[in-house]
């Protein structure tokens, strides 16, 4: 059978610093129109918020619970979800006064205006900017397919954007098995247990039930992605338990946000290989042995 590679596909196959900054931009100016503001004084203010939680990034993140399911310096995508839970908290300040427009405005939470700001931010990105693929990601692809590599791109973005972007390429796609997108995956719903371990000094739960659904149908060799909550902390305790869907391999795809918590894990940790590109991925998968409890890549951990 051949090799079976599950992939992320924000963070991996993209770079996606520039559509974060675009959701961070457009969810200050809704701010700024439902507060009655400026839309400079917004920005300035969101600037501050933003400041807050990445000064003390192990106390926020992306907490659509309230639990945090990814902390806001794994991923720039998780800095608005993280404003957003510090409005909800707040008790004085500016940062209620947004909260109270924000609910007088007819939105349930702060949560669910900063999730209907990323959708507005991130479909008038792929409006206005072709695909935002890294470079090379064509050739990475078509190294893959050369394998003989199977591949199942499991993300939290639509299908509709991942294909488009892929598409968009020119580039011919196998279908099912070889190749498949399984969109709107809800890595980030947690479930009710507090099951999970501990990583560079903070705790990142494991219980997602959604996830672990796709992990045991698609029951890959590897797994890769960039955020380590998210894509590799149940793949890993799936491993750890000997449970359906268990991949044998963990890889992290690096940018420079990525923590040095993170990183820890690539140090005799539950990181098996550390990339900086997609391209690396065929070199690692050809030649269709599947994985053991492999080396630590030999890449530098800064």
């Amino acid at each position: 059978m051949p090799i079976k590679l599950l992939s992320d596909f924000d963070g991996v196959w993209t770079d996606q610093a520039i559509e974060a900054e675009g959701v961070l931009l457009y969810t200050a100016a809704e701010a700024a129109r439902i507060a009655g503001i400026a839309q400079n004084r917004a920005l300035a203010d969101f600037r501050a918020f933003e400041a807050e939680v990445l000064a003390s990034p192990e106390q926020h993140g992306w907490a659509p619970d309230g639990r945090i399911s990814a902390y806001v310096d794994e991923d720039p995508f998780c800095r608005s979800n993280a404003i957003a839970g510090l409005l909800e908290r707040a008790r004085d300040g500016r940062p209620r006064a947004y909260r109270e427009a924000i609910e007088a405005a007819g939105f349930a939470s702060v949560g669910a205006f900063a999730d209907r700001c990323f959708l507005g931010a991130t479909e008038r990105f792929r409006r206005d900017h072709p695909p935002a693929l890294v470079p090379g990601a064509e050739s990475a692809l078509r190294e893959l397919f050369e394998a003989g590599i199977e591949i199942a791109i499991v993300s939290n973005s639509p299908a509709e954007k991942i294909q488009g972007w892929f598409a968009g390429l020119g580039l011919e796609l196998p279908g099912e098995p070889r190749f498949r997108v399984r969109g709107s995956a809800r890595k980030f719903a947690l479930g009710p247990s507090a099951a999970g371990f501990e990583l560079g000094g903070r705790r990142v739960l494991v219980d997602r039930p959604s996830y672990r659904t796709i992990l045991e149908q698609e029951r890959p060799d590897w797994v890769v992605g960039d955020v380590f909550s998210l894509d590799l902390a149940l793949p890993e305790s799936l491993r750890r338990e000997g449970a359906p869907g268990a991949p044998a391999g963990l890889i992290l795809r690096r940018h420079g946000h990525t923590p040095g918590w993170v990183l820890a894990g690539a140090q005799g940790g539950p990181i098996d290989r550390l990339i900086e590109d997609p391209a690396e991925l065929a070199g690692l998968l050809r030649g269709g042995q599947r994985p053991g409890r492999v080396p630590t890549a030999p890449l530098p951990v800064r």
